[in-house]
């Protein structure tokens, strides 16, 4: 983590925190399109490794009901009522709290209740948040960790209709991370009581916390089918075992994939005569150099750079990374870096990076092809000086 980004974590120097269980639930039901209904199940469990950045990578403020529904019924609580892990700041986030709170108010009437046990429900304003919540730490950090600051997060959101100032941006970073870091307080427990459990919402933000305390490096997954952002591999080795230093893949199975993968590539390319590689070899030489020949051509003359054109465009259809990220499957820290001209963050990930890139297009209703054969000539030229 660079110096510039200056975060502290107060009480430093200590271990990383317990990461807590999160109260299982029984009987998940969807009411009336807007509610989720359970029953806590008396028991507790622990979320898997890395759940922030894996599991919760397909939520955010555009899940719908049954996908949230899935989500609890598998690994717990989403977060408390009233969203009491969390206090509100100047983002604006007051509008979905007094919305579920009326909302609570009309099931009571609706359906006769006297006495409205909270924590049974969950409204689709409470769950929605929340994820939002996650994610923007999540990406927050992500970036932070990459780049050293949260000024290119904060100049990102500044275009947003939720946007602001990059200090208010950081100041909200801070406010959420920290409520959501109070289920690790100080507490004493006696093993014939068992604890009342944490959230999701509150397991999660430990989880980051912890990543953050060890100066976690976050990487992507290099097999050309997955993609994903990991710390550590997960696979064969035991949980205290897994690698974090010189590891390509998420999991010993995208290992396995990409090896068979890289296999079958060069026993294919072992059937061609050497005449064969001799003349593909030159035709790719010429290819390369007339990509850095436009590329330069492009600069010489002053043209938007590819990112700069990606940024516009996105601005020009008001879309948020909500929607790049549901419809184009391009993380937020993934788009950062391309509208940045970054080729050096995710150097390795051409084929990721290409892939992206011909998504972007789809959504902005871009040529795809063009995109890609500008990035692959914006590349060449950023790496050969």
């Amino acid at each position: 983590m660079s110096k510039d980004f200056r975060t502290t974590l107060v009480g430093g120097g200590s271990p990383p925190l317990q990461a807590p269980k999160v109260r299982q639930l029984e009987e998940v039901n969807v009411v009336d399109e807007e509610w989720i209904t359970f029953f806590h199940a008396g028991q507790l469990a622990t979320l898997p490794d890395e759940f922030y950045l894996r599991n919760l990578r397909d939520y955010d403020g555009d899940s719908d009901l049954p996908e949230i529904a899935a989500l609890v019924e598998e690994y717990g609580q989403l977060c408390e009522d009233d969203y009491a892990e969390w206090a509100g700041d100047e983002f604006g986030k007051w509008e979905p709290r007094s919305i579920a709170a009326e909302k609570r108010i009309e099931y009571k009437k609706k359906y006769d209740v006297e006495i409205l046990v909270p924590d049974s429900l969950l409204h689709l304003w409470e769950a929605r948040p929340h994820l939002d919540f996650l994610r923007f730490i999540r990406d927050g950090w992500i970036i932070a960790s990459a780049t050293g600051s949260l000024e290119e997060y904060g100049q990102y959101f500044a275009d947003m209709p939720h946007g602001g100032s990059v200090e208010s941006i950081v100041r909200h970073w801070l406010n959420v991370l920290n409520a959501g870091l109070r289920v690790s307080h100080a507490r004493v427990s006696h093993p014939l009581v068992q604890e009342e459990g944490a959230t999701i919402f509150g397991a999660s933000c430990v989880q980051l916390y912890n990543h953050i305390l060890e100066g976690a490096r976050y990487k992507v997954c290099m097999n050309e089918s997955c993609a994903q952002i990991f710390v550590r591999q997960q696979g064969r080795a035991a949980k205290d075992q897994r690698k974090s230093e010189g590891v390509k893949y998420c999991s010993s199975k995208c290992a396995r994939a990409q090896a068979q993968r890289e296999l079958r590539r060069r026993r294919n390319a072992a059937t061609h005569s050497p005449s064969d590689l001799a003349l593909e070899a030159q035709r790719e030489e010429s290819r390369v150099m007339t990509m850095l020949a436009l590329a330069e051509d492009r600069r010489r003359q002053g043209m938007p750079s590819l990112g700069t054109l990606l940024r516009q465009k996105r601005l020009e259809l008001d879309l948020d990374d909500r929607i790049i990220r549901r419809r184009a499957a391009v993380d937020a820290p993934i788009l950062i870096a391309i509208e940045a001209d970054d080729f050096r963050r995710y150097e390795g990930q051409h084929v990721h990076m290409e892939r992206w890139l011909a998504s972007l297009a789809k959504l902005y209703e871009m040529d795809g092809k063009e995109l890609v054969a500008r990035y692959r000539s914006d590349r060449l030229l950023e790496l050969s000086h």
